[in-house]
């Protein structure tokens, strides 16, 4: 009777340390600054596209329980290994049946965002190259140009300025910034580079 009780607490107990160690965030993420050229050659999938669907769901384990979500972008220019009209990721963290987890740093994504994604389709934490370094937000200016900015929303006037400290980085006006097409044109042209190696 003693041997039952002290399983049963010692299960509740594991439970609990389980639990709260679910709730509370993961400690800090740091990464190495990615080059344009890197974000290239180590992306297996390059595209623009907009975030449709946000699904947090629970995996588990003998072990417990780890919290993902699963990211569904629209595609809507394919530029590099895709043909397929939607891609979707999963990132670890999240909340979904009243367990939370959260990584420190992990992108956070709003149905509507547009996105210039550059990821890897093996599984992982996060699938982004360079964690966030590959995920370009895309915003329309006055003119109804469609320019890129880091996802914290510094100004890009070329592709080398990734990887660059943030202090190098500007809030310049949009009309600064570089242009998705531009931006894409210089994509293509890594590329073709890339594989002539």
């Amino acid at each position: 009777m003693l041997t039952r009780r002290n399983e049963r607490l010692r299960r509740a107990c594991a439970f609990v340390v389980l639990t709260l160690g679910l709730t509370l965030p993961v400690g800090a993420t740091t990464y190495l600054p990615v080059t344009f050229q890197q974000l290239v050659t180590e992306a297996d999938v390059i595209f623009v596209g907009d975030v449709v669907d946000i699904r947090p769901f629970v995996l588990r384990s003998r072990t417990g329980a780890i919290v993902k979500t699963r990211v569904t972008f629209q595609v809507a220019d394919p530029i590099y290994g895709t043909t397929s009209i939607v891609e979707v990721f999963d990132f670890l963290g999240g909340e979904a049946e009243g367990i939370g987890m959260a990584v420190e740093g992990m992108p956070r994504f709003v149905v509507g965002d547009r996105r210039l994604v550059f990821a890897r389709r093996k599984p992982g934490i996060n699938p982004i190259v360079g964690f966030t370094q590959g995920l370009l937000r895309i915003a329309r200016d006055g003119n109804g140009v469609d320019r890129v900015l880091t996802l914290e929303g510094w100004t890009l006037v070329r592709p080398g300025s990734i990887g660059s400290p943030a202090s190098s980085l500007r809030l310049l006006p949009q009309t600064s910034t570089m242009s998705l097409s531009d931006f894409r044109t210089r994509i293509v042209s890594a590329l073709v580079e890339a594989h002539k190696q």
